[in-house]
This record gives structure tokens, C-alpha cells and sequence, in this order.
């Protein structure tokens, strides 16, 4: 590979921290030493210092904007420990820590998404309140479909719309939740970041013919580069629905962190016992930035029981996606379980719960266990 995308955030050496509870430590504990161990607040700090405003010196900390990007918009019910979005208890344990350095500006932010086909009211406001439980309060809520600025993200996606918000942060966080994808196996903190992009029929602008949505994931991270990421796999979801929903979520208590992520996504699929050259983002990546040592520090068991998507599967929903109207259908046809607070669109609700009943008996056919922990192989450190 030649170097004119080598990067300078993603194509190093880096170090992923695995974290998961010593003694009998719960969620916050060990999330608060994840934060510890990676190095968090001084990777945020040294950020800061590095900083210019236009005389020069580091800008204001209440000025310095932090934008930070959870898995919110494929919520569909509020759960107390759920398995499909980022808990938001922790996303504001990781924004009380930025503000006790005096960092003030601070986002949270999403875009909408294809269940806009579905349901209505759909906003990241209202969901990120209504459903996942965020309060707001010493941070605002963004939805970056609703202000954008031009930018050329390169490559296939050209010019297309960012969400301001994200555009203009000093410092960007991934805060991505564990979970299997049918698209390209596991969906991690460089996936989560293709959620910013604004245009909701993400089916129709950033799939299929033209562009596949690894290629925009990848670009829209290289264009705006996250400067560190976060996995909260303390609970996850796995098989062919595991991004969407899961009625059995596994209890992984992990969380990954790292400042590449990158790195941490492969080590991700590392613990799932997925060969991460296998998942069309990571695979992208590769072709982008090249590949790298990493230094995993932290359990390398990988995670037992655990379904991962069959190889067909993704192959099938990929090939899928090269027809918009299918895919557009398909996407209904999964799209159950909504908060009653979000009505659906049309009167041909009916048939699509009558479809999303059958997906759901049909899911398991689409699934692959894990070996049994005597059988699993351990990634070398």
C-alpha cells in the first residue's frame, strides 16, 4: 500500500485496554478504571494543550468542544441494562469526569436513522430522552441530521453533508456498544461513527450501488478523526439480530478503551472469535490505513456463549443492499418492538408486525456459536 492514506491517528502502534471487573467491582468501578488505565484524561489533556485559538495559546477549556458519540438511535425500548445501546448512566459518568477538568462544551450526539421508515418522532432528542434515559444536564443533545455543514469527505462519498456539531469538536469520543451486526459481522466505535453521518435513509445515500457503507464509515473517521473510543461491552448482543435487539443479551462485563480505534475494533472481534480481517469496516480500514501492532493489555479469553452472524448471512444482506426498494422493505420487516411513544407510519403496520414475527422465529437459523470455553483459542498477547 502506498502512503497517501496512511493516518496520522489510525495507522500506528497502539494499545487496547480490555477492562473487566477485579473483586467483585461493579459497572461504574470498572468503568472509571478503564478511564484509569488507558490513560484517558491526559490523552483528553495533552489534546487540549496542543490546542490554538487565534492567539496562539491553548483554547479556553470552556470553549474546547468535546463531542461524544454513543450507539443511541437503535433504541426501540428502554431497558435498564440494554444490549443494544450505550448505557447512557455511563456515557454521563465519562462527561462528569471531562467536566471536573473544567471542560464545559460538551455534546452528545447521533443522527437519525432508517427506523424513520417505520415509526414517527423519531428524533435523537426524543429518543435519546425518551427511550435510553439521558437528562441533558451539564451537556446538550444533538441530532446531526437537523444542522450541517458542506464538507468532501474523499473518496466514493465525495460531497456530502457532516453534522455541524461533529464537524467543528476539538475532540471527539466514540462511545460505541458491543454488539454482532448482519452487515459485517460486529459492529464497533468506527461503525458507531458512520452513524453521524446526516442524511437519514442511510439505505439510499450511503449504500449499495455507488457506495457500501464500510467505505462511508471509513471515510467520514478519516475525514473527522475520533480521537479516542470506548467499547461498553458490560452487557451485549449477539446473533443475527444483536444490533437491534436481543432477548437473551449476554452479561460480557467489558469495556474496551484506546485512543485508536481502529485497534480496538480488531480486538473486539478478537473476543467474539471472528477473524477481524473478515469484517467488511475493518477490512476497509486495512485498505485505508494500512496495518498495525497492537498491544493488547487485559482478558483475551474470547466470550463464551456467544452467537456470532453466519458468514452467509452477511453475504446475503450485502448483496441485498444493492437494491434500495428490498433493502428499504427488509428494513420494516425487522423493525419491531418500537416504544408506543413512536407510531408507526402508515396502516400497513399491520403486515410488517406480522413479518417482524417471522424474522424474529427465523433469527436463530442465521447464527453461529462460539466453542465452549475448553475449545476456544486465545489470542497471543
Amino acid at each position: 500500500m502506498g502512503t497517501e492514506h496512511l493516518h496520522p491517528v489510525y495507522s500506528r502502534n497502539s494499545t487496547v485496554h480490555i477492562v473487566t471487573p477485579q473483586q467483585g467491582m461493579e459497572k461504574h468501578a470498572t468503568f472509571a478504571a478503564a478511564m484509569a488505565q488507558s490513560g484517558f484524561i491526559q490523552h483528553l489533556l495533552g489534546h487540549w494543550e496542543a490546542s490554538k485559538d487565534t492567539e496562539g495559546n491553548p483554547i479556553p477549556k470552556v470553549q474546547f468542544a468535546v463531542a461524544i458519540k454513543p450507539n443511541i438511535m437503535t433504541a426501540s425500548a428502554s431497558l435498564p441494562d440494554s444490549p443494544v445501546y450505550t448505557d447512557p448512566a455511563l456515557v454521563e459518568q465519562l462527561i462528569a469526569a471531562i467536566r471536573a477538568e473544567g471542560f464545559t462544551s460538551i455534546s452528545v450526539v447521533d443522527a437519525q436513522n432508517v427506523y424513520n421508515y417505520s415509526y414517527q418522532r423519531r428524533t435523537v432528542q426524543n429518543v435519546a430522552r425518551e427511550i435510553c434515559g439521558y437528562t441533558g444536564n451539564g451537556y446538550a443533545i444533538v441530532d446531526l441530521s437537523q444542522e450541517t455543514v458542506p464538507i468532501d469527505y474523499g473518496g466514493r462519498l465525495g460531497h456530502s453533508p457532516a453534522g455541524k456539531i461533529w464537524h467543528d469538536a476539538n475532540y471527539r469520543i466514540s462511545f460505541a456498544k458491543n454488539k454482532s451486526h448482519w452487515q459485517c459481522f460486529h459492529t464497533g466505535c468506527i461503525k458507531n461513527v458512520y452513524g453521524c453521518l446526516p442524511k437519514w435513509d442511510k439505505m439510499n445515500h450511503y449504500h449499495g450501488k455507488g457506495i457500501e457503507f464500510y467505505e462511508a464509515a471509513v471515510l467520514i473517521a478519516e475525514r473527522l478523526p475520533v480521537h479516542f473510543g470506548f467499547l461498553d461491552a458490560w452487557v451485549s448482543g449477539d446473533g443475527l439480530t444483536g444490533h437491534v435487539r436481543d432477548a437473551d443479551p449476554n452479561h460480557t462485563k467489558t469495556f474496551f478503551a484506546s485512543d485508536n480505534i481502529f485497534a480496538l475494533d480488531w480486538v473486539a472481534n478478537e473476543k467474539m472469535e471472528m477473524n477481524p480481517a473478515h469484517n467488511y469496516v475493518l477490512q476497509e480500514a486495512m485498505h485505508r490505513w494500512g496495518t498495525i501492532h497492537i498491544t493488547r493489555v487485559g482478558d483475551l479469553t474470547p466470550w463464551y456463549p456467544w452467537n456470532n452472524v453466519r458468514p452467509f448471512v452477511v453475504l446475503a444482506m450485502n448483496l441485498m443492499e444493492e437494491f434500495y426498494w428490498l433493502s428499504r422493505f427488509m428494513s420494516r420487516a425487522m423493525a419491531s418492538g418500537m416504544d408506543k411513544r413512536f407510531p408507526p407510519v402508515s396502516r400497513w403496520q399491520w403486515l410488517f408486525g406480522i413479518l417482524q414475527t417471522v424474522t424474529g422465529w427465523l433469527s436463530r437459523l442465521a447464527e453461529k456459536k462460539t466453542a465452549a470455553p475448553e475449545k476456544s483459542r486465545r489470542v497471543p498477547a
